[in-house]
C-alpha cells in the first residue's frame, strides 16, 4: 500500500508541475505540422540575386586562391551589387571584388540595395544584430554580425544579411514569426537567450523530458490499477472517477501509447548520451571523397563558364566531389554542374561505385541500387531531396549505407545501425514518418492531427485537475 501511495503521489505532483508543459508540446506540435521554423531555401536565395554578366572582367578563381591561400568553400555572385567572390577560411566568410581581388567593405547603401533586390521592396530600417530569435542557429556564426533589414512589403518581411558578404542568409515573414511564437519556439523550448548556448539548451530539454516521461509512466500504472473491465464499479462504470478526473482517466487509457512514444521520441531527438550518429559523412570520408584541392590551375575563368551557359546564371559555386574539381552554375530556377575546366561532368555510376568502395573502413559494397523513388531512410515529406540517387550498402560492422547523387557525385546521406534506430525511434514515433502515412497525405494529416488533439485534450484535463487541487489547497489554508 505504501508503494501504491508513492506512485499516486508522484503522479499527482508531477502532473501539477508538468501537465501544462505537455499540453503546450501537443498544441505547438500541431502548429509545427503546417508552419515550420523560418528558413531561406536555395531557390528563394538564388531568385533574389542579380544575373551575372559574362563580360564583367572577372578574375579567375585560381587568382583568389593564390592571393588568399587555401579556402574550403568558394562562390561567386553579385549579392553586394557587384560581382564578388565569397570564400570561407578559418570558419569565417570573407568577400573580395571579383574583378580586382580587393577585400570588400560593405556600407549601408549596398546592404539596403541587396535587401531591395531580394524582396522587391525598400528597407524601412537596417539594424545590426549579433543574434536574435530567428538567427540563433550556429550556421549563421560565420556571417556574424548580421544586419537585419525590415522590409516595406505586404508580408512584413525581415531579411538578415551577412555583414561580410552582403548576401541574404535568412528571411522571415510576419505570418511565420507570429505562428512560430506558438509553434517552434515553445515546442523546442527555443528562446534565443537559451538556445544560443547549445549544450545548456540541450540539457534543459532533456531534463524537462525525463520527468514528463516519469509522469506518463506513473499515470499509466495508476490508470490500469483503477480500471475495471470485468468487476465494474457502481452503475457498470469501468472508472471510479467523475467529471474532469473521469475524462482524464478515459483519455489516458485511450491514448497512452501515443503520448508515451511522443514524449520518449522527443527526448531522443536530443540524442542523450550521443548514441545516434549524424546522417552525414564524417570528416575523413568527406576528405577522402574530395581527394584534392577545391581549386586547381585548370579552373577556367567565370567569363568562359557564363558565356557557355544556356540560361541566366546567378551564382557560380566551386566544389570537389569524387576526386573531380567541379563548378555549379545556379540559375533562378535551374542548375547544372560542370568540371571546373569547363568540360561536361558526366560521372559514370561504375566509377562512383569503385571510388566509394574505399570510403568505409573494413567494409565492402554488397549492393548498389539506383533509386528513382525514396526509401525508408532517404525520403522527404515535401519532396525536396534529389532523385535519382545511388544507394550503396556495405558489409561493415556499422551497417553503413551511402546515398550518392549520380549527377553531381555528392554524398547526400549516410546511415548506419545507429542512424536507423534514430530514424524509427525519433522520426517514426515523433512525426509518424511511416511510408504508409507520409506517402498518402492527407491520411498522415488526419492521423497525426487526431492523435495530437487527443493528447492535447488528455493533458489539458490533467492541467485542470492540477489547478483545482492547487486552488483547493489554498482555500483550505486560508480557512485555517
Amino acid at each position: 500500500m505504501a508503494f501504491k501511495r508513492q506512485i499516486y503521489l508522484w503522479h499527482r505532483y508531477l502532473g501539477i508541475a508538468l501537465c501544462l508543459l505537455i499540453a503546450m508540446w501537443f498544441a505547438s506540435g500541431i502548429v509545427l505540422m503546417y508552419v515550420g521554423y523560418p528558413s531561406l531555401d536555395d531557390e528563394a536565395r538564388l531568385a533574389g540575386l542579380p544575373t551575372l554578366e559574362a563580360d564583367a572582367g572577372l578574375a579567375p578563381p585560381a587568382a583568389v586562391m593564390e592571393r588568399y591561400g587555401d579556402v574550403d568553400a568558394l562562390r561567386l555572385n553579385a549579392a553586394p551589387g557587384r560581382p564578388a567572390y565569397h570564400f570561407r577560411q578559418g570558419g569565417e566568410w570573407q568577400s573580395v571584388d571579383a574583378a580586382t581581388g580587393e577585400p570588400l567593405t560593405l556600407d549601408a547603401m549596398e546592404l539596403a540595395g541587396a535587401a531591395r533586390r531580394h524582396a522587391g521592396a525598400e528597407a524601412v530600417a537596417l539594424e545590426p544584430v549579433e543574434v536574435d530569435q530567428w538567427t540563433v542557429s550556429g550556421r549563421f556564426n560565420a556571417h556574424r554580425p548580421l544586419v537585419r533589414a525590415r522590409m516595406e512589403d505586404d508580408a512584413g518581411s525581415w531579411l538578415y544579411l551577412s555583414s561580410s558578404t552582403g548576401e541574404v542568409v535568412q528571411a522571415t515573414t510576419r505570418f511565420e514569426r507570429g505562428w512560430n511564437w506558438v509553434g517552434a519556439v515553445v515546442h523546442w523550448i527555443y528562446p534565443w537567450q537559451l538556445r544560443q548556448h547549445p549544450e545548456l539548451w540541450r540539457q534543459v530539454v532533456i531534463w524537462l523530458s525525463v520527468p514528463a516521461i516519469a509522469l506518463i509512466l506513473s499515470g499509466t500504472v495508476v490508470g490500469f490499477w483503477r480500471l475495471r473491465v470485468r468487476r465494474r464499479y457502481k452503475g457498470g462504470r469501468m472508472t471510479p472517477y467523475q467529471g474532469w478526473h473521469r475524462w482524464h482517466h478515459i483519455l489516458g487509457i485511450a491514448c497512452v501509447v501515443f503520448v508515451f512514444t511522443f514524449m520518449l521520441s522527443g527526448l531522443l531527438s536530443m540524442n542523450p548520451g550521443r548514441v545516434f550518429t549524424p546522417p552525414a559523412p564524417d570528416a575523413g570520408q568527406t576528405d577522402a571523397w574530395a581527394d584534392g584541392p577545391l581549386i586547381t590551375e585548370a579552373a577556367v575563368s567565370p567569363a568562359a563558364l557564363l558565356a557557355a551557359a544556356p540560361y541566366g546564371v546567378r551564382e557560380l559555386e566551386w566544389d570537389r566531389q569524387a576526386g573531380a574539381a567541379l563548378v555549379h552554375l545556379h540559375g533562378a530556377d535551374t542548375s547544372h554542374v560542370r568540371q571546373a575546366d569547363g568540360s561536361p561532368f558526366e560521372p559514370d555510376a561504375d566509377t562512383l561505385i569503385a571510388r566509394a568502395e574505399e570510403l568505409v573502413n573494413e567494409g565492402s559494397i554488397t549492393e548498389a541500387t539506383r533509386l528513382t523513388d525514396y526509401d525508408h531512410y532517404y525520403y522527404a515529406r515535401r519532396n525536396d531531396r534529389p532523385l535519382p540517387v545511388l544507394r550503396l550498402r556495405y558489409d561493415d560492422a556499422a551497417g553503413t549505407t551511402l546515398y550518392i547523387n549520380p549527377e553531381t557525385a555528392t554524398i547526400e546521406s549516410r546511415i548506419d545501425h545507429s542512424g536507423r534506430w534514430r530514424r524509427w525511434l525519433y522520426n517514426g514515433l515523433h512525426s509518424l514518418d511511416f511510408p504508409v502515412l507520409w506517402e498518402r497525405r492527407p491520411l498522415w494529416d488526419v492521423v497525426v492531427l487526431g492523435l495530437s488533439l487527443a493528447g492535447l485534450a488528455f493533458s489539458l484535463t490533467g492541467a485542470v485537475i492540477g489547478w483545482k487541487r492547487l486552488v483547493g489547497r489554498v482555500r483550505v489554508k486560508r480557512r485555517h
